[in-house]
């Protein structure tokens, strides 16, 4: 049995490895919707909401009471009693606008939710990108440092070189190796975050290519995520609605009623009754809150709760505009970056590369010159991807700043 676990693992593990299906970020936002459990979460909000709407209608239980007694004379008698409170048509009316209100509210918040997992998504993709990116850099460098390795290692069995200059090729070489060892890791953990979103049977990893197409739209007159800020004014239509519905309960009550009584014996005009005749009465009574103080506390507190959603939609509208101008600063600082890299950089870097491997050839430097020259060129690609990456970032915040 431990024979056959220990195939049957590896196989599943490279079956898992080799079955990853490329999507686009569009498509796999598509299945993240379908599929992610904070979204079904937030649509099963929304029916709670919707199955509740009901209940701003329920009407007081109907009260039944029986008596039995001397309650007309020495006598016994009984009575059976059917009592029913009613309210006003407008109390019914504002506890229907607070649940309407909170239904709308668990829309909206759904959006928001939506709003949300598209951003972790993209971020996880461009991570996805970059990491395929640092990979190719890392190969690269593995491939550089492979050759020079086999030639120190020809020149030290021609006597050509020391013992250094192969332990320094080999040094750089193993760097690389374990470089792209910990990247391969990084980007299962990034992969598997991929998929959690997207919460599918089948597994998904990223296209390739658009690492370096990301784009966006100038807006000088930001007034903050659209999105999140109807949510936050559906919170004050909530508050409004709950301090009209806490008002309504200052008003009156109604009380109906009618109850059936023997009276057995004499009655008032001298005939006689017994037990099997029955009397009849109806009854109607108004319930005032005369004693409302405790009510006038809950409305003076959601006068508070109104001031409260006000506040926070004030505070949410600054603290956009706070966060969109800072990385809209921080995106246009990258953007002169990698106009740099683009236009200077990368081709400087070409020509680092070139030359210290025209010059080795030729025998113009020596390895530790040649390491250092390699190792600049390198760095400036690298620090191009790296750029890249947090643009590509700023990209994606200011697009969910914006409710993009």
């Amino acid at each position: 049995m431990k024979t056959k676990y220990l195939i049957i693992i590896p196989i599943l593990f490279i079956f898992r490895v080799f079955s990853q299906t490329p999507v686009s970020l569009e498509t796999a936002h598509e299945k993240a919707i379908e599929n992610n459990l904070s979204i079904t979460s937030g649509q099963l909000r929304i029916e709670y909401q919707d199955r509740i709407k009901k209940s701003a209608s329920v009407i007081d239980p109907l009260s039944i009471t029986a008596e039995i007694g001397q309650m007309n004379s020495a006598y016994v008698d009984n009575a059976v009693s059917v009592h029913q409170t009613l309210r006003l048509p407008k109390f019914y009316k504002s506890q229907n606008q607070v649940l309407m209100e909170e239904w709308k509210n668990a829309m909206l918040s759904l959006d928001v939710q939506k709003s949300y997992l598209k951003r972790d998504l993209a971020l996880v993709y461009n991570s996805l990108g970059y990491l395929d990116e640092k990979q190719k850099l890392l190969e690269k460098a593995d491939s550089i440092y492979s050759g020079y390795y086999r030639r120190a290692e020809q020149r030290l069995r021609a006597g050509e070189t020391n013992i250094l200059e192969k332990t320094t090729a080999e040094n750089y070489r193993s760097q690389a190796e374990i470089q792209l060892q910990n990247l391969r890791k990084d980007r299962e953990v990034s992969l598997y975050q991929f998929n959690y979103l997207i919460n599918d049977a089948e597994t998904y990893t990223n296209s390739k290519g658009g690492f370096y197409d990301m784009q966006l739209t100038d807006d000088d007159d930001y007034e903050g995520n659209p999105i999140v800020l109807k949510q936050l004014e559906q919170q004050k239509n909530i508050e409004n609605a709950k301090l009209n519905a806490e008002k309504t309960k200052l008003l009156p009550s109604f009380n109906v009623g009618v109850t059936s009584a023997t009276q057995y014996g004499f009655g008032a005009d001298e005939r006689f009754y017994d037990r099997g005749k029955r009397f009849q009465s109806g009854m109607i009574g108004v319930g005032l809150p005369v004693f409302n103080s405790a009510q006038k506390s809950v409305i003076e507190g959601q006068k508070v709760n109104q001031q409260i959603a006000e506040n926070n939609y004030q505070l949410a509208v600054k603290n956009f505009k706070n966060q969109y101008a800072k990385t809209f600063a921080e995106y246009q600082k990258l953007k002169s970056e990698l106009e740099y890299y683009k236009s200077k950089g990368l081709k400087n870097a070409e020509t680092i590369l070139f030359t210290a491997n025209l010059l080795l050839k030729e025998g113009e430097i020596d390895y530790l010159e040649y390491t250092m020259l390699v190792n600049q060129s390198l760095e400036i690609q690298s620090r191009y991807i790296d750029a890249q990456k947090l643009f590509n970032e700023k990209i994606i915040e200011l697009k969910a700043l914006k409710g993009e």
